[in-house]
C-alpha cells in the first residue's frame, strides 16, 4: 500500500475519522483489512454512470469479502422516503445485517442517501464515503451530515453520522462533465470566502490551470478547500455555531432548488446565485463592499458559475425560505460574507431585505 501518495486529514468529531486525500479505490480493501477485521458483507451504493466507470477498480481490492452493488438512479429527486425503503428491500434481500459495510460511491446525491440509509438501517451500520465528484470531495462527503429530501424543503429529513473514513481518489476527477466541476467549485469558492482569503486569490490568480484541469493545482485545490471543511466541522460538528457558516449561499439556493424541483438547476449553479444574493443583502448592510460583491461575482462568473436567474417570483422564493432548516422561532438564518475570507451568522434579516436581494439576482 503506497501510503507515502496520499495525505491524511483527522476529523476531530465525537467519532474521529480520517479523511484520504489521494488514495486509490484499490486500495480500500487492504486498508478495511488492516483496520476492521470483523467486516464480512460490503453493500456498495452508487449509480449506474459512476458504477460503470468504478465499480471495477473498487472491486479489486474487496475480492475477499461477499460484495452487493445496489443500483440507483442519478438525480437529486432520488433521496427521498421512497428510495430509501426500497434500498433497504434490497439490502436485506442482500442479507445485510448489523456488520455489513456500506459504501457511498458517487457524488452528493449518493452521498447523502447512502449515509442516512446506513444511519437508520438497522439502527445504525457502518459505512464509508468514496467521494468521486469534486463537490462531494470538498464538501458533502465530509462533516457527517447525511438526508434525502421532503416535499417542503431539501435536506429536511437528515442526521449527523459520520462516517468510518472519507475516501478520495482524485484520478475520479478526470471523467467530470464541467458542470459536475461547477458544483464543486461553488463550493470551493464558498469555503474561500467565508474563511480562507488566501483560498479566493488561489482561484483568482490560478483560474487557467484550474479550467485547463491541472492535475497539480486540482490537488491543491481540493487539498486546500477539504481543509477548511475539516477545520470548521472538528470545531462544531453538530452545527451549534461556527458550522453554520458553510451554509452560505445555501438558503438562497435551497429555495431555488426546490421551486424547480430540482430540475433545470443544479446544487453548484443554486449556491453560487445564493452567494452572490447573500453578497448583496450584505452589501446592504454594510458588511461587504460594492467592489468586494463585484470580485466575487466576477471569480464565480469566470468559471461558468450563474449569478442571475431568470423568471422567479421573490416572494415564492422567500416562502420555500420558510423552511429552511437553520431558521429559529419564525425568524430566518442567514449566513452573510463579512468581506472575503470571513462571514457571519444574521439573525436580524427582514423579509424585505431578503426580497430586495432576491431581487438583485433575478433578471
Amino acid at each position: 500500500m503506497s501510503l507515502v501518495t496520499w495525505q491524511k486529514i483527522d476529523v476531530a468529531a465525537k467519532d474521529p475519522y480520517p479523511v484520504f486525500l489521494g488514495a486509490s479505490l484499490e486500495e480500500l480493501g487492504e486498508y478495511l483489512h488492516r483496520h476492521y477485521r470483523d467486516i464480512e458483507h460490503i453493500l456498495v451504493v452508487s449509480n449506474p454512470v459512476i458504477a460503470d466507470i468504478y465499480w471495477e477498480r473498487l472491486k479489486q481490492g474487496l475480492m475477499n469479502y461477499r460484495l452487493n452493488l445496489l443500483i440507483v438512479p442519478a438525480g437529486e429527486n432520488e433521496k427521498s422516503l421512497d428510495r430509501l425503503s426500497q434500498l433497504t428491500t434490497e439490502a436485506l434481500r442482500c442479507g445485510a445485517d448489523r456488520k455489513t459495510l456500506v459504501i457511498a460511491l458517487g457524488g452528493g446525491v449518493i452521498g447523502d442517501l447512502t449515509g442516512f440509509f446506513a444511519s437508520i438501517f438497522m439502527r445504525g451500520v457502518r459505512f464509508i464515503q468514496v467521494p468521486t465528484t469534486l463537490l462531494a470531495q470538498v464538501d458533502s462527503s465530509i462533516g457527517g451530515k447525511v438526508a434525502v429530501n421532503h416535499p417542503a424543503g431539501k435536506n429536511i429529513l437528515g442526521a449527523f453520522y459520520p462516517p468510518l473514513a472519507v475516501w478520495t481518489d482524485f484520478s475520479t476527477l478526470e471523467t467530470l462533465e464541467w458542470d459536475e466541476v461547477e458544483n464543486g467549485l461553488a463550493e470551493s469558492i464558498k469555503h474561500a470566502i467565508i474563511s480562507d482569503l488566501a483560498l479566493f486569490e488561489f482561484f483568482e490568480n490560478e483560474q487557467q490551470r484550474i479550467k485547463q484541469r491541472d492535475k497539480t493545482i486540482w490537488r491543491e485545490m481540493v487539498t486546500r478547500s477539504s481543509a477548511v471543511k475539516v477545520k470548521i466541522v472538528s470545531e462544531d460538528e453538530h452545527e451549534q455555531g461556527i458550522r453554520g457558516l458553510l451554509n452560505l449561499g445555501h438558503s438562497f439556493g435551497h429555495a431555488l432548488e426546490t421551486q424547480m424541483n430540482y430540475s433545470g438547476i443544479t446544487h453548484g449553479q443554486g449556491v453560487s446565485i445564493g452567494i452572490v444574493a447573500a453578497a448583496h443583502l450584505a452589501h446592504a448592510k454594510g458588511l461587504m463592499s460594492r467592489a468586494e460583491v463585484e470580485r466575487a461575482r466576477r471569480l464565480l462568473e469566470v468559471f461558468g458559475l450563474p449569478t442571475t436567474i431568470k423568471e422567479q417570483n421573490p416572494q415564492t422564493l422567500l416562502q420555500h425560505m420558510q423552511a429552511d432548516k437553520k431558521n429559529q422561532g419564525g425568524r430566518k438564518i442567514l449566513i452573510l460574507p463579512k468581506g472575503i475570507g470571513q462571514a457571519i451568522v444574521s439573525r436580524e434579516c427582514t423579509d424585505q431585505e431578503i426580497l430586495s436581494a432576491w431581487q438583485q439576482v433575478i433578471a
